[in-house]
């Protein structure tokens, strides 16, 4: 009986330990994937720190280029804001030039009509005093002054209207280039800045999925160690049980078989392990390509119907926006004849009207160029050759 009792005390002790090194296992593998993942995070966060410094420093180079931006703006500005003083300048010596020529127009026509000379000639002849004929000559002499001063004046204001117009043309190219040079470094920042940005996002994305995945492993640990402790818990339970029950079983045998009746040997146990389904890992949403931004289409600034409205909108609205009527784009002159810029036509101009006109050059040839335009002998979108002759052009 005695043998009886000690074999079953170390059958349950057997039972009681069984499930201790299953757990044992269990725990340390999943602390060995905990560790492996703790590996990832480190390596992902710092990508992202990478990430970011790259970001910080297109940012400073985002925040300069506006600096520069706002500078050259201003630039562009003040030279728009000269090349429409100037052109005020060109429409008020413009206008001089045209009432100086109406008067002296009118003055050639008196003298041939009128015979001035003779009368002039008349008037000292018939002088009463030499003191009489020194007063009327030196009156003619006053008016004749007067005149070859106007014309002097004429000539001089048609030339600075020249320079003017010149410096206009050089102005606004210079404004032009600069206005392309700063979208040109703008577009490239703002690629390269987004794609800095997915980047970051990208491994941000990873970080946030390695510690998404080690906390799936400690919730399977956690559940794991549970379940080790149930089972603990339930082996420990069933072997008392077995114990007692051994011990019962071995007292009646002993009683009914007397001392020399053989041992029974019985062994009783349950050994009930569980494996906990593992938690599914997330999959990391992409992180989708950046879209460049598309400016709206803006408005037609020019009347309906006039050849300048025309012309914006052949161009789909992707010119600037020229002061005044047509005929005042001549201050934005820049080019010479060729296809693709716009030809402005002066008042007169091969059947021009009073305020000009403008149309686009589909080709030119020799001193000939076929344009398209609208408002002209009320055609829309009509083409028609004509003479570069007169003509100023701007390359838009």
């Amino acid at each position: 009986m005695k043998k009886k009792l000690i074999t079953a005390l170390m059958l349950s002790t057997v039972v009681l330990t069984a499930g201790a090194p299953l757990a044992a296992v269990e725990a340390d593998t999943t602390d060995s994937k905990i560790a492996q993942q703790d590996s990832k995070i480190a390596s992902a966060k710092s990508e992202a720190a990478k990430a970011q410094s790259q970001v910080d420093a297109i940012q400073s180079q985002v925040s300069t280029l506006k600096s520069k931006q706002s500078s050259m703006t201003k630039k562009v500005n003040e030279l728009m804001a000269q090349q429409k003083e100037q052109s005020q300048q060109i429409q008020k010596l413009s206008k001089s030039i045209k009432e100086r020529n109406t008067a002296l127009e009118a003055q050639a026509r008196s003298a041939q009509t009128d015979g001035s000379a003779t009368s002039y000639m008349s008037a000292i002849l018939d002088s009463k005093s030499l003191t009489d004929a020194i007063q009327k000559m030196t009156a003619m002499a006053t008016v004749a002054g007067a005149n070859k001063s106007m014309i002097e004046q004429q000539q001089a204001d048609q030339k600075d209207i020249q320079n003017k117009l010149a410096d206009n043309q050089k102005k606004y190219a210079e404004a032009t280039r600069l206005q392309q040079e700063l979208d040109s470094q703008a577009d490239e920042l703002a690629t390269q800045e987004a794609a800095l940005k997915v980047a970051q996002l990208d491994y941000q994305a990873t970080v946030a999925t390695e510690e998404g995945k080690k906390q799936d492993l400690l919730n399977q640990k956690a559940a794991a160690e549970k379940a080790a402790q149930k089972a603990a818990e339930a082996q420990k339970a069933a072997a008392e049980k077995s114990v007692v029950v051994q011990q019962e079983q071995a007292v009646k045998n002993n009683t009914a078989a007397g001392p020399s009746a053989p041992a029974t040997n019985g062994t009783g146990g349950n050994n009930n392990t569980s494996t906990p389904t593992p938690t599914p890992v997330p999959t990391p949403t992409p992180t989708p390509d950046p879209v460049k931004p598309v400016s709206p289409a803006g408005k037609n600034p020019y009347p309906a119907g006039q050849c300048t409205a025309f012309v914006w909108d052949y161009f789909g609205g992707k010119i600037p926006t020229y002061m005044g009527n047509a005929g005042d784009w001549v201050a934005y002159a820049n080019s010479g004849p060729a296809a693709g810029t716009i030809a402005v036509f002066p008042p007169g101009n091969q059947g021009a009207g009073g305020v000009g006109h403008v149309a686009v050059v589909l080709s030119v040839s020799g001193s000939k160029m076929t344009v398209i335009e609208g408002n002209f002998n009320g055609g829309w979108g009509t083409t028609r050759e004509c003479s570069t002759a007169g003509v100023s052009f701007i390359r838009p």
